[in-house]
């Protein structure tokens, strides 16, 4: 199926990871394409303008060049304002430092050959045969915001952790997506197998999910996401249940801890990987946390008070190329 030659909008984070060092020369690729209408951000109060101005345009395309968290902020300023009408088809561009969400639903590749495919496409007759995803948001509500924030990952327990140790150990040496990702959580595993201070601290969550009863954890790992491939391949849910919202929980003093998570991690769950030796995984639509501490959303640390409400979000198109 081809789409319709509808005009292009892209949205650009300069700051965001990979963009800090080449987006002159990708500005210099977009400016090439006069169907595509290039709006540039560097905070999230320009975000709004600039999607009101897209959909002034009847855009049928939005592509975001930018990290997780652009792409968060992008699309959830999308579905909280219903600036369009109807949705345009969403293309991700790897523009950040970690791009998780483009790796599973996105234009992959490096951000300067993800630009070039991306373009090559638009000039295309757009075919969308066999590239196309439906996903929900994460609109997470926590009692220390007042504002909805919306994700595709939320992590807990050791993944704040890792994530704290990649930001002061690998990304600030320059070393960014699947590999420093693979970094962090090797040796975030190695913090727990040697049960490091630093990398095993677990957190008591009491976990609901839909209108179920709510179930107390103590909780080393937790992965929350709507998206199907993690970093570097990583495919932890294996819940059969119904539910746009995918959660892995592995509690303290699961067993066979190391062997297991690579099981989990590479999509083929061991024997091993289930409630009674500590690992759960579950669908939802709608989930609710009550603990207190920090949660990851798409690589920002947010603080929680006492708990955070999680709900799937109405499903929106994606382009992978």
């Amino acid at each position: 199926m081809n789409l319709p030659a509808s005009p292009v909008g892209l949205i650009s984070n300069p700051g965001s990871g990979h963009n800090r060092d080449q987006f002159e020369r990708i500005q210099a690729r977009i400016a090439g394409q006069p169907g595509i209408h290039h709006r540039i951000t560097h905070s999230e109060a320009d975000i709004a303008p600039a999607l009101a101005e897209l959909a002034a345009l009847d855009i049928g395309v939005l592509a975001i060049n930018g990290g997780d968290g652009t792409v968060s902020a992008v699309l959830g300023e999308l579905l909280e304002s219903k600036v369009f009408d109807r949705p345009p088809l969403i293309a991700l561009l790897p523009g950040g430092t970690a791009n998780m969400n483009a790796g599973d639903i996105g234009v992959r590749g490096s951000l300067r050959k993800a630009v070039n495919r991306f373009c090559q496409w638009c000039e295309s007759e757009r075919d969308t045969t066999g590239k196309l995803a439906r996903r929900a948001l994460m609109r997470v509500v926590t009692d220390s915001t007042e504002q909805a924030r919306y994700c595709m990952f939320l992590g807990g327990g050791a993944v704040i952790h890792g994530t704290e140790y990649a930001h002061r150990e690998i990304h600030s040496r320059g070393l960014r997506d699947d590999f420093s990702l693979a970094l962090g959580t090797v040796r975030t595993v190695w913090g727990v197998l040697r049960n490091d201070p630093a990398f095993n601290r677990h957190v008591d969550i009491t976990l609901t999910l839909d209108d179920g009863e709510p179930a107390q954890y103590d909780t080393l790992i937790l992965a929350v996401s709507t998206l199907q491939r993690l970093s570097f391949g990583m495919r932890p849910f294996w819940s059969q249940q119904p539910g746009a919202i995918r959660l892995t929980l592995m509690e303290q003093g699961c067993t066979r801890f190391a062997r297991t998570f690579f099981s989990i991690v590479r999509g083929h769950p061991n024997r091993n990987a289930i409630p009674q030796s500590g690992y759960r995984s579950y669908n939802a639509d709608r989930l609710r946390l009550a603990m207190s501490g920090k949660i990851n959303l798409d690589g920002e640390l947010v603080e929680v008070g006492e708990s955070a409400q999680i709900s799937a979000s109405e499903p929106l198109e994606f382009l992978r190329l």
